[in-house]
């Protein structure tokens, strides 16, 4: 541990009420349960709203600059790749050395301090600092979504713990779909955008894209950078305020998380770490699933006002009102997961083998991303009202994907799931490299070839949640990790260095 980081952790500990004390997934009371993951979910609305104001607000900013898509790019590569160092050398260690409180307090002071870098680069019109400013952010909100998730999945019994997921993070999505209005109430007035684009002539049924705004267009920039000014101050606030909460009284209770198991130095090089086996497949694979799940999410997000303007013809008015629509969509989408793999437990149901069966998890996500993957497909020749209908169910049906293969991943992992979490959350930089590419692809074929793309590989994360169904070792432990398959044999996982079973 360095000296820096070990301040921080004695920092924290000095300041903790509840005296370091932590509690076993299985002894924490549905009380404990419910208040800690109601408190972590504001931490999923502040990503969420960091993530629906970036696009709002670089929208300006990059009009201001002047620079074309491909150096914009940039700002969404800087934000998406700092996934990779905020989950694996900021926000894991710091949830095993100080634990998920103090973790989070770090997440949300690194994002007040990636917005004053944004307020900074945005009044000097710089984009070298706006992509720095980006990845700063990115460092907080990776740190925040390492810490949140897992504590959401480890605040409780695990056969409850995609339930906890999916509402928490229905409070990102919630945090989505206010961001678009309260950018326009305080930044700008989309509804000013209701020129309709021109018709495509070598193509009737769909639209040119607009041309790209003056700057003159682009609002007060003052604004923005006031905007992001006294967003910092409030997240700042809310950091204090949460530390408070968290240390010097005792709602929030600490899960228990688990060491990482010890390996002998042999065992560290690559080709001899356990995790490199064939028994560790789920979890890479899980990895390379929502690597392209992100991506995919993104990408159609990032994408939508296109896909609205050029194949639904849509005025920049309407449009917005459409990512409106979708965002709500989304939101819905998620609770909607949760609320199938909760009829289960209705107690008229409870006896019901068919209802056990037909709403299982990996059942439920299986069924939301084969319908988003197909929509996907059909969007590619759609025009008109039925291009704009197919983005809106792509939103609703891929909302659950995230949380439940995170979840899903990460299960019956044992002592190397803080890893696992880690990976997982690291695979969020899909979201930085699928819409470039994407990008390149409707610059050279269209935007609606272009989305042949994110139907590739929705079918490969598809592929990945049916794997869990057909391999049995895979199908126990998820299973298992959900009360519903505790009878069968648990998955035979590699031998630690002391030459423990690593599984739970």
């Amino acid at each position: 541990m360095s000296a820096s980081s070990f301040k921080i952790v004695t920092f924290f500990k000095a300041l903790d009420i509840q005296h370091g004390a932590t509690v076993a997934s299985d002894a924490i009371t549905p009380v404990q349960e419910w208040r800690g993951v109601s408190i972590y979910s504001l931490l999923f609305l502040m990503w969420g709203l960091a993530y629906g104001l970036l696009d709002i607000m670089n929208y300006h900013i990059k009009v201001a600059i002047g620079v074309d898509r491909a150096s914009a790019a940039f700002l969404a590569m800087a934000y998406y790749f700092a996934y990779i160092p905020g989950a694996l050398l900021i926000g894991g260690p710091m949830v095993k050395r100080a634990g998920y409180r103090a973790a989070a307090v770090l997440g949300l002071v690194l994002l007040a301090i990636g917005d004053q870098v944004m307020a900074v680069g945005a009044s000097n019109l710089s984009l070298n600092q706006m992509c720095l400013a980006h990845f700063v952010v990115g460092l907080g909100v990776s740190t925040l979504e390492r810490t949140a998730n897992a504590y959401a999945v480890q605040c409780g019994p695990r056969s409850r713990a995609t339930l906890r997921i999916l509402i928490a993070q229905s409070c990102a999505a919630l945090g989505t779909v206010i961001a678009p209005p309260l950018a326009s109430a305080i930044i700008f007035d989309p509804s000013k955008q209701g020129l309709l684009p021109l018709p495509n002539p070598s193509d009737p049924s769909r639209c040119l894209m607009p041309p790209p705004p003056s700057k003159d267009e682009a609002g007060d920039l003052g604004t923005v950078v006031s905007f992001y000014r006294y967003i910092s101050v409030g997240i700042f606030g809310l950091a204090l305020v949460l530390g408070l909460v968290f240390f010097a009284t005792r709602w929030v209770i600490e899960p228990v998380v688990l060491a990482s198991p010890k390996l002998d130095q042999a065992r560290w090089k690559v080709w001899k770490h356990p995790l490199v086996s064939r028994k560790y497949l789920r979890l890479w694979l899980g990895v390379a699933a929502n690597f392209c799940n992100l991506g995919c999410q993104v990408t159609v997000a990032q994408f939508f006002f296109e896909h609205m303007r050029v194949n639904g013809c849509l005025s920049d008015k309407f449009a917005a009102n459409m990512m409106m629509y979708a965002q709500i969509l989304f939101l819905f989408g998620r609770l909607a997961a949760a609320g199938l793999i909760e009829i289960p437990a209705i107690p008229c149901l409870k006896g019901s083998k068919t209802a056990q069966t037909l709403f299982r998890a990996r059942y439920v996500l299986a069924v939301f991303v084969a319908v988003a993957t197909a929509f996907t497909g059909a969007g590619i020749a759609a025009s008109g009202t039925t291009a704009m209908a197919c983005a809106a169910v792509i939103m609703f049906f891929e909302a659950p994907s995230f949380p439940m293969i995170f979840e899903m991943a990460s299960s019956g992992l044992g002592e190397w799931t803080p890893f696992a979490e880690s990976a997982i959350i690291m695979s969020i930089c899909g979201g930085g490299l699928v819409p470039f590419i994407n990008g390149k692809l409707a610059d050279q074929f269209g935007v609606s070839k272009a989305w042949s793309l994110a139907t590739g590989l929705f079918g490969m994360v598809f592929f990945y949640i049916m794997l869990n169904s057909a391999v049995p070792s895979w199908r126990h432990s998820v299973d298992g990790a959900h009360g519903e398959d505790t009878d069968a044999p648990s998955e035979d996982l590699e031998l630690t260095g002391n030459g423990k079973s690593s599984a739970s």
